[in-house]
């Protein structure tokens, strides 16, 4: 087997190019025209990388294993043909002109969706796959829980005993009963407590793997009807997103079978002032057909087509016509042709595929069918198509197939970037306004090479399509805002020049005016906005300067331009109709031009169908049965995922009617019934802060820990919640106090974000650190650990009424009954509290004078009885009123009720 000379091409100049990786910078050979990404795509593919070698020497690797094989295995006749196929396979990538790519996995393969297995086999998968994700998200949810167990452990500072004890950690028992109600059992919970130093395993890891996707074959007629079986399919492909139809069973083994090895050629880059030529893409694809005979072995390939778009799109066709889809068709069965002869000459020396010899029959047919189909194309590489198909229908016929099906459209991202960005698939083009990157790597805006060609062979006007697909590059003369308005707004020469020079680098105007680039002391100085604005993301400038959203989007499309092509008014009608079939296709069209490439090519493309991720099975039916209609080969549903800010609005909980009266007979016949509802409110805070008033309510604290004097202010929101805290401290170091300070800061920030005091205090309360030890001038804490502690417990006990952090005397402070109760005041003569001041308790200066001088807090409470020795002692029975009251006051008794004196003596005298 020789390899003519025009299938290497010409090489093109190669440079030195330093590219830097992540651990070194290497220097390789690579084509001048080039850009960076391209070559660092090749030297990602190379994997070994030989510095100053042609793009790393990959391909150079590649090239020589794929000629030994065929040198090893008798398809070349000497070591010369074996060189020859060697440089020109070498010569290829080096020019752009095709590039290995990676194959695809195998799926699955289930029974046709008309057999009864299928149900059984399709309902056990979706079974196991919900049953997984319901484990999963279960999963999710309990190991947080059970994380927080082990964290409410972990932030606790004291006794360690004391902190895994549910009963005495509080935070510890919240964290427990949340863990409970998520359905862990006790003994999990416990051992989540124990081993609460222990580093945990990440969930993820112990996760199973998801299992494989599934492809089935269908009959079209069915799906396009959607009967019975094709709605079931339709719900496990809404449902689990992995399963593929093929309308024929050999589709559906191909699907399964998957690729081993595969490869692309760029069509668009064979287009020159002569036009398309033809003898040298056909060269080519024979040349890559053989190399991919001998690289795959004994597993399936393909060779796939990139830039078939852009060779319309130079023609000035529009993929929607008639004549769009011929002229694609037409590329794919001359490729077709090309790379089945080259696989007949394999298979002389390789052997034969096992299905062609199964079916040689059926395979020759196909063959001619595509070949007179090929000659009625409406395109002017017709003849040549049904001629290659010819060829290859002698070839085939003579020495057989080594691959039935070995051209085929595919998606591969790595590959077209390696191919300079020509897109792999049907009809693919680039995007008729793209990027191109100068000598100094700065990349600017500009017409893809197949834009240009179209725009140069119309006679169409490319200034005028420059400056609406490309803009101005500049605010200078906009119709809504120029330099003229800016300045009127505030914004100096300076700034103007800065998002000039922004707007080279910056996809949109909004960018070009960040904060990034004005300067935050500008925005503030100037045009008045406010620090925690400008520190916002998604900070406007203009829209903060008072421009509309018009003037914003005019002034954008002035400077940066459309960025398409398709509803330029100096473009012809046809011309604009071919550019919209790039940059906005249709699905309904996508689909015609997949229908016109696959009735030439070997293997099946699934087609994605796209559904919302709120669409019901029946859409799913709908959109399933649309596709089949289509003609298309293989499809798949893929339903969107739900936005990670979706939420059930649920509606609150109707309100039950009130009943008629009931009468009075019937409801004494009625045997009372009595119930016990519990309602538990849940309220969700807002993430936003919460601001305090600007005149606050609080308190001061001054208090002594250890011997160094601690100042506590507090501030509150108008319904007493606490919402800001400050400390400070008298005679300690600026390090300590502004750590202090700070501190209080972050506290407060905190609590205005929402956080729970409980939450602050069941984390700092017994933290110990000097100072510590004794408190004086608080009335309920008389020692502490620390600074911390001191506070955090005076919060609790004035904000959550957490007595139990209180270490005075309960009987001082909490009068529930069972003790004295402090006394405020000291009783006069009769036993009588004064009532106190409100404003002991009220500042005259918050309220403004607001609170009359002649407020008072009345005092109620019991009277204490002399001598006394508990609470609840009273005196004996008086004689005339029978009130306990009657009390000794020296030599007589008095009854404290009635006044009744007597100077007998009894019980009490003798007492």
């Amino acid at each position: 087997m020789r390899t003519p000379a025009k299938a290497a091409g010409t090489v093109p100049t190669m440079e030195w190019r330093d590219l830097e990786r992540a651990d070194s910078i290497i220097v390789v050979a690579a084509p001048a025209t080039w850009t960076d990404a391209r070559v660092e795509a090749w030297l990602d593919w190379a994997g070994t990388i030989e510095p100053k070698a042609p793009l790393g020497g990959g391909p150079a690797r590649y090239a020589e294993r794929v000629a030994k094989i065929g040198l090893a295995r008798g398809l070349f006749g000497d070591k010369a043909d074996a060189a020859a196929f060697k440089d020109a396979l070498l010569a290829t990538m080096l020019s752009g002109y095709a590039t290995p790519a990676g194959g695809q996995v195998g799926q699955e393969l289930l029974p046709d969706i008309s057999e009864i297995e299928f149900q059984t086999v399709a309902r056990q998968s979706l079974a196991r796959r919900r049953a997984a994700s319901l484990a999963a998200q279960a999963a999710g949810r309990l190991d947080a829980a059970l994380a927080q167990v082990t964290d409410a452990v972990r932030r606790c500072q004291g006794d360690a005993r004391a902190c895994a004890d549910v009963r005495k950690n509080p935070a510890l028992a919240r964290a427990a009963r949340k863990a409970r109600e998520l359905g862990a059992d006790d003994r999990t919970i416990l051992e989540a407590i124990a081993t609460a130093d222990a580093p945990r395993s990440p969930l993820a890891d112990l996760a199973p793997p998801p299992e494989n996707d599934m492809v089935a074959s269908a009959s079209r007629q069915g799906v396009a009807a959607g009967d019975e079986a094709a709605a079931l399919a339709a719900h496990v492909a809404w449902e689990a997103g992995a399963l593929t139809l093929a309308f024929s069973p050999q589709d559906a083994e191909i699907l399964a079978r998957g690729v081993a090895v595969g490869a692309a050629i760029d069509a668009s880059a064979f287009l020159d002032d002569e036009g398309f030529d033809v003898e040298r893409f056909t060269e080519v694809c024979h040349l890559w057909g053989t190399a991919l005979e001998l690289d795959r072995g004994d597993q399936p390939a393909r060779l796939s087509l990139a830039g078939v778009g852009d060779c319309l799109l130079s023609q000035g066709l529009s993929q929607t016509s008639a004549e769009g889809r011929d002229g694609a068709a037409a590329l794919w069965a001359l490729a077709v042709g090309a790379a089945l002869s080259a696989s007949a000459e394999a298979a002389s020396a390789l052997g034969q595929d096992p299905a062609y010899a199964q079916d040689r029959q059926g395979v020759l047919k196909t063959l001619a069918e595509r070949r007179v189909r090929a000659a009625a194309l409406r395109s002017e590489l017709a003849t040549e198509a049904a001629t290659a198909l010819a060829t290859a229908h002698g070839l085939a016929r003579k020495h057989g197939l080594r691959s039935v099906a070995l051209v085929g459209p595919f998606e591969d991202a790595e590959a077209t970037l390696r191919l300079g960005g020509a897109p792999i698939g049907p009809a693919n083009a680039m995007a008729p306004v793209s990027v191109a990157q100068t000598a100094d790597g700065l990349l600017l805006p500009t017409f893809s090479p197949a834009a240009m060609e179209a725009l140069s062979a119309e006679g169409a006007d490319l200034d005028a399509a420059r400056r609406h697909a490309l803009g101005h590059g500049t605010l200078a003369e906009s119709p809504a805002i120029d330099h003229l308005v800016l300045q009127a707004r505030g914004f100096t020469a300076h700034e103007i020049e800065k998002a000039e020079n922004a707007l080279r680098e910056c996809r949109g105007l909004r960018a070009a005016f960040a904060p990034a680039v004005m300067g935050a002391g500008f925005l503030r100085d100037v045009l008045g906005a406010s620090a925690e604005d400008v520190a916002r993301r998604d900070f406007d400038t203009l829209a903060f300067a008072d421009f509309t959203e018009d003037e914003i989007e005019a002034a954008e499309r002035h400077a940066l331009g459309a960025g398409r092509l398709g509803d330029c008014e100096a473009l012809n009608p046809e011309l604009r109709e071919a550019f919209q079939s790039v940059e906005a296709p249709a699905f309904a069209d996508r689909l015609a031009m997949l229908t016109a490439v696959e009735g030439f090519a070997c293997l099946p493309t699934t087609v994605p169908l796209p559904i919302a991720f709120d669409a019901r099975p029946a859409d799913a039916v709908r959109a399933q049965a649309a596709a089949a209609r289509a003609g298309v080969r293989a499809l798949r549903l893929q339903r969107a995922a739900a936005p990670a800010e979706f939420k059930l609005e649920l509606p609150d909980e109707p309100v039950a009617e009130p009943q008629r009266p009931t009468p009075l007979r019937e409801k004494m016949a009625r045997e009372p019934i009595v119930t016990e509802r519990v309602v538990e409110k849940i309220v969700e805070r807002d993430r936003s802060r919460r601001r305090l008033p600007d005149r606050r309510k609080g308190y001061i604290q001054k208090a002594a820990v250890g011997g160094h004097k601690v100042y506590l202010h507090t501030g509150e929101y108008e319904d007493g919640e606490l919402g800001e805290l400050f400390i400070d401290m008298h005679k300690e170091g600026a390090a300590f106090r502004s750590l202090m300070n700070n501190f209080a800061i972050a506290v407060s920030l905190g609590l205005q974000h929402g956080v729970p005091l409980d939450e602050f205090v069941d984390a700092f309360v017994y933290t110990k650190f000097e100072p510590a030890g004794p408190v004086t001038g608080n009335d309920s804490i008389k020692s502490a650990t620390s600074i911390l502690d001191y506070v955090f417990r005076e919060l609790g006990v004035s904000y959550l009424g957490r007595d139990d952090l209180a270490n005075a005397d309960p009987s001082e402070f909490n009068a529930d009954g069972l003790g004295f109760g402090k006394q405020l005041v000291d009783a006069d003569e009769d036993g009588e509290l004064d009532p106190v001041p409100a404003s002991r308790f009220i500042s005259k200066g918050f309220s403004r004078g607001a609170t009359p001088d002649n407020l008072v807090f009345a005092a109620f409470g019991r009277r204490r009885v002399e001598g006394a020795e508990r609470p609840g002692v009273e005196g004996e029975m008086c004689p005339s009123c029978g009130d306990l009251s009657l009390v000794r006051r020296g030599a007589i008794t008095v009854c404290d009720t009635c006044g009744a004196q007597s100077d007998q003596t009894g019980p009490m005298a003798s007492s």
